[in-house]
């Protein structure tokens, strides 16, 4: 019998600070990411607040620290906790806005995964359907009326399907 490990569970397990120093261990684990969101938040809660202060010196005078402390908080929670899409805010908001720049923006189209040029145009033009003929038997069939699959070469020497219906 065949025994199958799966270290999926282990391999996603979140990086965590332990260590601070050499001689110094923190009493409990940090998670990583967590972390550098509480420190961004505390960054820019600070940058915020500094400049409110600029110009009113009185405000968060008695709640400077639950400012300062609160709103980072509140955010890293936020942001740990919404997942659209089933990612990462930020992977979501780097795919979002790299939707935006290459395709919404510049009002491209696209079908089956591939770019349709000619969508924009105001006047489509359509060849008219011809015969491929075979060089030993003439005429082929056209493929609607059996499931056989039927190619012939054109003067160019390019195999190509039955273009045509015509009786």
């Amino acid at each position: 019998m065949r025994e199958v490990f799966n270290y999926r569970r282990a391999l996603r397990e979140p990086k965590k600070i332990r260590q601070i120093t050499d001689y110094y261990y923190l009493p409990f684990t940090i998670e990583l990411i967590p972390a550098v969101n509480f420190l961004l938040f505390l960054g820019i809660t600070f940058f915020i607040g500094w400049m409110i202060r600029r110009v009113y010196p009185y405000t968060f005078s008695n709640t400077w620290f639950i400012f300062l402390m609160g709103i980072p908080l509140l955010l890293t929670w936020f942001v740990t906790k919404i997942k659209p899409e089933g990612k990462n805010i930020y992977v979501y908001m780097y795919d979002y806005v790299k939707y935006l720049v290459a395709i919404k923006i510049p009002r491209r189209k696209f079908c089956n995964g591939e770019e349709v040029v000619w969508m924009n145009d105001r006047k489509i033009t359509f060849k008219q359907c011809v015969w491929v003929v075979e060089k030993k038997n003439g005429k082929t069939e056209t493929s609607n009326k059996n499931d056989q699959k039927q190619y012939a070469l054109n003067e160019n020497g390019r195999r190509v399907g039955i273009l045509s219906d015509k009786e």
